[in-house]
């Protein structure tokens, strides 16, 4: 570690140098949530993106962290952990890094959707394919579904899906089952909590979670049994649209406590769906 503390004692250190540079995200307990390279005020580009809606490519995981953070009326502490006079050496360690500490889905606290080095956004292949292998069967080849699953398994290991690609199924109008009861679940607080997470939407109070998602540029939509599952549960109230895309879920204070309870609490914080 080269440095560690505010932004404006980070923008004063990073101004003597000209080169690439690591630098870690670190919540206000330290513990890190985003790694990334960069050169001259990359570093300071995550918390003003924070400020703006997202878009289609936004990292909504590290987006969500950063306003939960900050909405709180904590600071994010920067880090400069190495500099690079060549990019190749930037990446090495970059990688090096994310792979030390860990992703979300990997069982780590870091909101990186990729394993650095330059890749792509999204899981690197061998994450591809042991998600692809382990969540219904979906293929290697299917990008668009290993995104979502990637997303989804970073809040926990799913033995099928809860979100699909909008293109890739029929979204039917969810509905309760008449003659049916069930508990609220895991699998359906999952789902509710990637939309959160999704939608940059806090778990705090009564909240609006839609069922469509935007993941990695990728639409999808929370699959047609988890929906029914929710509104039978009585996890949530439907909100219902003209078409299935436009539903939404309302949830009261108490149904919203009890997503936090099912996933666990610092499980939300390191999701930025609940404040620190």
């Amino acid at each position: 570690m080269l440095f560690i503390g505010s932004q404006s004692d980070c923008k004063a250190f990073i101004r003597k140098f000209e080169c690439y540079y690591i630098y870690i995200l670190r919540r206000p307990d330290g513990r890190p949530f985003y790694i990334g390279k960069g050169r001259g005020e990359r570093v300071f580009h995550h918390e003003n993106e924070a400020r703006h809606a997202n878009n289609r490519k936004s990292n909504a995981y590290k987006l969500n962290v950063i306003r939960a953070v900050l909405s709180a009326g904590g600071t994010i502490s920067y880090e400069i952990d190495s500099f690079h006079e060549h990019e190749a050496a930037a990446h090495e360690r970059e990688m090096q890094l994310i792979r030390a500490i860990g992703r979300l889905h990997e069982g780590g606290p870091l909101t990186n959707l990729a394993p650095g080095g330059g890749s792509e956004r999204g899981a690197s292949p061998s994450s591809k394919l042991r998600h692809s292998a382990t969540l219904s069967g979906a293929p290697a080849d299917n990008p668009e579904r290993a995104a979502i699953n990637t997303f989804v398994t970073g809040i926990a290991p799913m033995n099928s899906v809860v979100i699909k690609p909008a293109s890739q199924f029929i979204a039917k109008a969810t509905q309760q089952y008449p003659s049916k009861t069930m508990k609220p679940s895991l699998r359906q607080a999952v789902a509710l909590a990637a939309s959160a997470a999704s939608n940059g939407i806090l778990l705090e109070g009564e909240c609006m979670i839609p069922r469509k998602v935007v993941i990695d540029d990728v639409d999808g939509l929370i699959e047609n049994g988890v929906s029914c599952d929710i509104v039978t549960s009585n996890l949530g109230f439907l909100v219902a649209a003209e078409t299935p895309s436009e539903e939404c879920f309302r949830l009261s204070a108490q149904q919203t406590k009890i997503v936090i309870a099912l996933l666990g609490a610092q499980k939300c914080i390191d999701l930025g769906i609940l404040r620190p």
